[in-house]
């Protein structure tokens, strides 16, 4: 297939906080305000679609930040996490609006995660039997990648298909939600299955098709030829409804909204356009420069 037939699912919010840790504060808008993380963002995103040149590309922002329907099923989701100050919230939204201005259709509300959008775009990909490409850092992603799929580490030109997934994570990806779910997720504050550590819950799902397929017959997990099978099924005793909950914060729930494919069509605008933007958002002489080389 050709490039244009392919798909492109772009996470932004990893590549702005990326931005936000990674530029001093050295840029400014014409009110004083920083906007380090929009000019590394948007020199990352140009960059992207300069070597893309993509037919297809939806972009998802992380807007539900300890307001999704994750933090009522359970409140310690992410809690290990702090919510943006002013200026960063700023910088949040002036993101999206520059992405938007370029063309690109942009996802994103306070019910769903970024990754839950990513997971609609996902389908709309499957729908049209076309490949999906998906730039992240983040490994809940992985379970989206299918066999004409790419999981794409923009920053550290990072590719793996299905397969080198696999060799990585050592269970297929779709069952990444599995393998979190027992040996928990510290960036999301999912603490796992105590005393289920990762080596062991990677043992435990190559001999296990599923959580269900494990804990409907927790003797055959004492039953393994491996060493501290019998201390494993004792853990696991009692902690289905855990494990169960857990997984459900891990998997992808793509929002019951329509996307068609002709939605994701990227659709450059014109240079003036958005120079026009950059100086109604009070951005200065930095970011024009920056956009004038990518339509140069």
């Amino acid at each position: 297939m050709r490039q244009s037939d392919t798909v492109y699912l772009l996470d932004s919010s990893i590549y702005i906080f990326q931005a936000w840790f990674g530029y001093p504060d050295n840029f400014h808008d014409a009110a004083g305000r920083p906007v380090n993380a929009v000019y590394g963002y948007l020199k990352t995103l140009l960059s992207q679609l300069n070597t893309l040149q993509p037919r297809y590309l939806a972009a998802a922002f992380d807007e539900s930040l300890f307001s999704g329907f994750r933090h009522e099923l359970y409140p310690p989701y992410k809690a290990n996490r702090a919510l943006p100050d002013e200026d960063l919230a700023h910088q949040l939204h002036l993101c999206r609006q520059l992405t938007e201005c370029l063309g690109v259709q942009c996802l994103g509300d306070a019910v769903y995660e970024a990754d839950d959008w990513l997971a609609l775009g996902a389908q709309t990909a499957a729908a049209a039997d076309l490949p999906k490409v998906i730039i992240t850092r983040d490994k809940d992603l992985a379970q989206l990648v299918g066999p004409k799929d790419l999981w794409w580490d923009w920053s550290a030109d990072l590719r793996r298909d299905q397969t080198a997934l696999q060799d990585h994570w050592q269970v297929a990806p779709d069952r990444i939600p599995d393998l979190l779910a027992l040996m928990g997720d510290s960036s999301d504050n999912i603490p796992g299955i105590a005393g289920i550590g990762a080596k062991t819950a990677k043992t435990l799902l190559q001999h296990f098709a599923s959580l269900e397929s494990l804990y409907a017959d927790l003797d055959a997990v004492a039953a393994l030829p491996v060493r501290g099978a019998a201390r494993w099924c004792r853990i696991l005793q009692n902690t289905e409804e855990e494990a169960f909950l857990f997984r459900e914060l891990i998997r992808l729930h793509p929002p019951p909204h329509p996307l068609p494919l002709q939605a994701l069509e990227f659709a450059p605008v014109p240079l003036a356009k958005l120079l026009e933007h950059l100086d109604t958002a009070g951005l200065g002489k930095a970011f024009r420069n920056l956009v004038t080389q990518f339509y140069a």
